[in-house]
């Protein structure tokens, strides 16, 4: 564990120099889509490379990605997610919906500030909605990201966690929870610890990260996919109900939803890899 930490504040320092030098001029699509290569780069897949590297002789299998999983673990994980959407979109509401007491209303306000502030960023990362802008952006958003944060939160802390004498599942969702506290997003908070302990779960029964990063990459991908097409068509097309807010005021589809989700689950964890 303090090799990670220890590689993670290194990295995290030089990430942020190169990514302050990078930003120098202002905030614009080309600069902010370099930061972000950098920051995956640098603060999530050397920190987890070079910690394997240390910790294990062998650190491929330390991380997860010397073998693959089964297509019937990765077509269940792929229905899971999807059964999922509405009740996730009805967490999403409810996080979003969340207020503090009065007498922590500035640190509130401090919160709502930054969670727009992020969403600006985003919608600067994604650019204009073209195809050639699309396909940047899933190959940043959707592939690296994904394969970067599974390599340091699940192949590595995740690891970490699992190697000591901490229980299994504490493992999983402590790890979720630093995974969602990281987005510092914290009006997305308990979707993300949800999503993130998906993820864990799905590494824990393949013994294979590559099904949570495919999943990731799967899960961002569609995310990017929606941004772009709300930003490509007028006004009244996004007032529709589009993929993020499908079910979300639906009692009967989210019930429904979190029955087939919770039947799939309980289906990946007999299909687990002994």
């Amino acid at each position: 564990m303090v090799v990670l930490l220890v590689a993670l504040c290194l990295f995290t320092v030089i990430g942020s120099a190169l990514v302050g030098i990078v930003m120098r001029n202002g905030i614009t699509t080309p600069s902010l889509r370099i930061a972000t290569v950098l920051q995956d780069c640098i603060i999530f897949i050397l920190p987890a490379v070079i910690s394997a590297l240390l910790i294990s002789p062998m650190a491929a299998r330390f991380l997860g990605i010397d073998s693959g999983f089964r297509l019937s673990q990765l077509l269940l994980a792929v229905l899971g997610m999807i059964a999922s959407i509405p009740a996730m979109n009805a967490l999403v509401k409810f996080n979003e919906q969340l207020i503090l007491p009065e007498s922590l209303s500035a640190i509130e306000s401090w919160m709502r500030a930054a969670e727009e502030q992020a969403q600006e960023s985003v919608g600067i990362l994604l650019g204009q909605s073209t195809v050639g802008s699309l396909i940047v952006s899933l190959l940043i958003v959707g592939v690296l990201a994904g394969v970067s944060e599974e390599l340091f939160f699940r192949g590595a802390l995740q690891r970490i966690f699992m190697s000591g004498r901490m229980n299994v599942h504490v493992a999983i969702w402590l790890t979720a929870f630093v995974f969602s506290a990281f987005h510092l997003q914290f009006f997305g908070f308990l979707p993300r610890l949800l999503l993130g302990a998906y993820f864990g779960y799905l590494f824990y029964w393949s013994k294979s990260l590559w099904l949570p990063i495919v999943m990731h990459v799967f899960n961002n991908s569609m995310v990017v996919c929606v941004m772009w097409r709300e930003n490509s068509v007028g006004e009244m097309a996004r007032q529709t109900e589009s993929l993020n807010n499908w079910g979300a005021d639906s009692a009967i589809l989210i019930i429904d939803s979190i029955i087939f989700t919770s039947f799939i689950m309980v289906w990946l964890y007999k299909k687990r890899t002994v």
